[in-house]
Formats: structure tokens, sequence, C-alpha cells
């Protein structure tokens, strides 16, 4: 499904306690409602927690967050990098909206030893984009909310920075994308990744 359908699809719900509502939207995510900033969407109620599973990294409802996406986006890097590449491709149209693209699943074997399996990937990253966009939906036009998690992203399967560098810089939002770019360069553009 595509970025709209699943935003569609997801409930907004409030309540006086956290995670009591949970819904699985695809095979290996949960997530669960509502979230602790349920107050911080306009409407209210539209925070969520994104779970994964994933028998290869052990989790089992495991909280999937930015720093995730960026210490599982190295692992696929440091193994094969053309291919992390063209995971950031599908990756950046995933969260512009296309559909989650199937080619993966019909790769024989672990693509990636080590890290998440790429549709899990994926699935995941779609879900947290949704709640970005959700409480960070006003930023967007300039490269922020759903869309920043990625642009970090692109510095790292460019071999520009590392997770670690993401995780540090990430709290300063696009000012502090802005800052790590100054440091150690500019990546490409997302909307170019997107449009590969």
């Amino acid at each position: 499904m595509d970025f709209n359908e699943l935003h569609g699809m997801i409930p907004y719900a409030t309540g006086e306690k956290n995670h009591t509502v949970s819904m699985m939207p695809y095979d290996h995510i949960t997530l669960s409602m509502p979230g602790r900033h349920q107050n911080d969407t306009v409407p209210a109620g539209g925070d969520f927690v994104v779970m994964v599973t994933d028998s290869a990294k052990g989790w089992v409802k495991h909280q999937f967050t930015h720093g995730d996406i960026w210490d599982d986006l190295e692992t696929k890097f440091k193994y094969e990098p053309d291919t992390a590449q063209l995971l950031m491709q599908d990756y950046s149209k995933v969260v512009r909206g296309s559909d989650i693209p199937t080619h993966w699943l019909v790769r024989p074997g672990d693509t990636f030893p080590g890290s998440l399996h790429v549709m899990t990937f994926l699935r995941a990253v779609q879900c947290l984009a949704v709640a970005e966009h959700r409480r960070y939906w006003k930023f967007e036009r300039d490269g922020g909310g759903r869309y920043l998690p990625a642009r970090f992203s692109i510095g790292i399967v460019e071999g520009l920075w590392t997770a670690a560098d993401c995780k540090e810089f990430q709290y300063r939002g696009r000012q502090g994308l802005e800052n790590l770019i100054k440091l150690k360069g500019r990546p490409t553009p997302l909307k170019k990744y997107a449009e590969a």
C-alpha cells in the first residue's frame, strides 16, 4: 500500500493510558496507540509507536526509532554498498508516497545478513513516516517532517557520515542536518533518489 492508504488506515486514538490499542498493518509490524504525543497532532490522537519483530535481529515488538533506521542502513551499507543505495532509492520513494516495492521479496536468501529483512525495513520506515507526518507535517515543505530521517539516511549510504553522526545531530532537526552537511559534505537530494 502507499503512504496515503496507510495513513488513512491507522486510527486516531486518545486516552489516559498509552499503547492500549494495537494494529498490524503488515507482517512483523505492530502499531500501538495512543502514543505519548497524542495531543501534539491535529486532530488529537494521531501519535503511535511502531514496533518491529525480526528474528535476524532478535526483536519481538521492538520499538523502532530513527536510530534503528540509521544503524540498520549502516550495517547494510558496510555489507553491500551498491545494494544499500538501491534500497535508499526505494526508501525515498516510499517516504514520498509510493507503494512499497515487491521486488525485494524475490531476492534469494538474506540480502543483508545481520540486519532487518528489507521488506520489514521498508514497512517500518513507512509507518514511522506516517507518525512523523502527523506530528510535523508543517515542516515537510522545507524537507523536514517525514522526510528528515531519510535525508539523514542518504549520508550514510553515500559514506559521508555514520549512524552515530545522525543520532548526535538529529535533535536539532533540519538545522542539525545542515550542520552535519557543513561538517561532512552534501549528500544527493532525497527527491533525486526517489526519482532514480
